[in-house]
């Protein structure tokens, strides 16, 4: 399977992990909604992921689609060029009103990278965790890594914090060998 057909599905699976957040089963979707809810205006992705936080995108990447719909916000930011050092950060915003827990949010998170992001099944394992800063506020972020059927190692790191609008998770998935810690590390700092 080619990089660029993973890459994909990728954004797929993070699209259909918002619906699932956000109440809505893939069933109820349908193909033409899922659709229609992606945000390729630059313009309309720079205003949404605005909404979640003021940030900065790091060198070489850019906003690449966002999500906006029943009471989920969600920008995501990857590398220019789909390669072996493609990393993909994900910002998501959820209403106030909407009942979640950091439990059942990395579970689903979980479930999408291990059976729809196209490099086949994943053995996700909690590593660690890590104490950081993110807009002004003390957040735990959970560290995983996983092995593909493929062979290919991913490492991950999520946590939530308060957003402009209401709760919000970062989440930051890469390859192993590709994996940026410095970007990283520079892209939380940006968080305001």
């Amino acid at each position: 399977m080619s990089r660029g057909l993973r890459t994909a599905l990728i954004l797929v699976a993070i699209a259909l992990f918002c619906c699932c957040v956000a109440g809505l089963g893939v069933t109820l979707l349908g193909t033409s909604l899922i659709g229609r809810a992606f945000i390729t205006n630059p313009d309309r992705i720079e205003t949404i992921g605005r909404q979640i936080v003021d940030y900065e995108v790091p060198a070489g990447y850019e906003e690449m689609f966002a999500m906006d719909m029943v009471g989920v916000k969600m920008v995501a930011i990857g590398t220019s060029s789909v390669g072996a050092d493609f990393m993909m950060i994900v910002l998501m915003q959820f209403s106030p009103r909407m009942e979640i827990s950091r439990e059942e949010v990395e579970r689903q998170v979980e479930q999408a990278l291990t059976r729809q992001i196209g490099l086949g099944n994943a053995d996700w394992v909690s590593v660690g965790q890590e104490e950081r800063i993110i807009n002004g506020e003390s957040v735990t972020m959970t560290v995983r890594e996983g092995t593909t059927d493929y062979g290919e190692h991913l490492r991950q790191i999520s946590g939530f914090f308060q957003g402009k609008g209401g709760p919000a998770m970062l989440i930051v998935t890469g390859e192993s060998e590709a994996w940026d810690q410095a970007m990283v590390d520079s892209f939380i700092a940006s968080i305001r």
